[in-house]
């Protein structure tokens, strides 16, 4: 469901009264028909007991306008409603207690809701502060209200020197994995004076773990001695993650360093030994050096797992290389039919027949 039709539906529940021309709240006179909203038990009971206008508190009433503010900002008498809030006394403080006891009660979307419409009316730091903790809330358990937080980012950003919104953009994007993203957001936090909580300071530092991370993960197949440079000192603190060292492994196998890479590779290992691309990369090192009987037992365990014509055609060169021609031709046939067209494949058909 889409915020658009949640909000609707949220509306439809409440209970409209018509309010003729001329009628007064406190000082304020009504100059045209209106309908106004209203949302409590309490309420509805009066009108069904069809008690008098008068005997209804005009705190409900005020309290039904915040929620349509809040549900639906081009609701056709908002600008009306806005108008009676202003004139009603107190009607700010009113409805801060009224979400506090829906905070209180853990009625959160109703609380956000009401909260929204308290925004349209003082838009302030101290309501952004509220709305960012219940809506942050609500999107861990509905993906609905992702929109509906960096929406609030966006309009809160536009408040001078106000910290608070990039601190949830960053916690947003870090949660969809937009690392880069949340990093720029974090630093704008810090720049704008957020407080550096140690939370804070952890978020920041994993944000700017991974992105060296994925930097040098991207410089490994290039530059293989920029992304050592990177990852070495990075192990320090992921050292509990296999990835690191399998990609260490492959930028020392490039620098033909096939020892430095097989101990990342069982540094790897050691986390997760069902690393298929670990074992793969295995059998890559121990055939550069010539151990093929070695490397074979590797690719033989990867090919099991992923059917995959490089492992297979890995498979071929290898059994050429012990001169064990029946299982490099058996092997060779089930390349084929994986991926008869491989230029890897093709290349070892021709040496095949030129050998005949």
């Amino acid at each position: 469901m889409d915020s658009k039709t949640y909000f609707s539906e949220k509306l439809s529940a409440l209970l409209f009264l018509e309010i003729k021309k001329n009628s007064k709240i406190n000082d304020f006179i009504i100059s045209d028909d209106i309908y106004f909203p209203v949302r409590t038990n309490e309420i509805i009971q009066k009108v069904k007991k069809k008690e008098d206008f008068d005997n209804i508190p005009v705190n409900l009433f005020i309290e039904g306008m915040f929620y349509v503010l809040g549900a639906d900002e081009l609701f056709k008498y908002n600008e009306t409603y806005k108008e009676i809030i202003n004139s009603v006394p107190n009607s700010i403080g009113f409805i801060k207690g009224v979400i506090f006891k829906e905070i209180e009660k853990e009625n959160y979307e109703e609380a956000y809701i009401i909260l929204k419409g308290l925004l349209s009316i003082e838009e302030t730091k101290e309501n952004y502060d509220k709305i960012f903790l219940i809506v942050d809330k609500l999107r861990l358990t509905n993906i609905m209200f992702k929109d509906e937080e960096l929406t609030l980012i966006e309009k809160a950003k536009k408040i001078a020197i106000y910290s608070n919104p990039y601190l949830y953009e960053a916690i947003v994007f870090d949660s969809e994995s937009k690392h880069d993203l949340a990093l720029m957001a974090i630093r704008n936090f810090v720049e704008f004076g957020g407080e550096q909580t140690t939370e804070v300071i952890e978020l920041k530092n994993n944000l700017e773990n991974i992105t060296n991370f994925q930097k040098a993960k991207d410089l490994v197949p290039t530059n293989p001695k920029e992304a050592l440079q990177i990852l070495v000192p990075l192990m320090e603190q992921l050292g509990d993650n296999a990835d690191i060292y399998y990609h260490s492994a492959v930028a020392y196998r490039i620098l033909q360093n096939h020892e430095k890479a097989i101990y990342y590779l069982n540094e790897a290992a050691a986390i997760d030994k069902d690393l298929i691309e670990v074992v793969n990369e295995f059998g890559i090192n121990y055939a550069c050096l010539e151990n093929y009987e070695l490397a074979i037992q590797y690719f033989r365990k990867a090919f099991e797992v992923t059917k995959s014509i490089e492992i297979c055609t890995n498979l071929v060169m290898c059994y050429l290389n012990i001169n064990n021609i029946e299982q490099a031709r058996l092997h060779l046939d089930i390349a084929k039919k994986i991926d008869p067209k491989d230029e890897i494949l093709v290349e070892l058909e021709n040496l095949f027949t030129e050998g005949k």
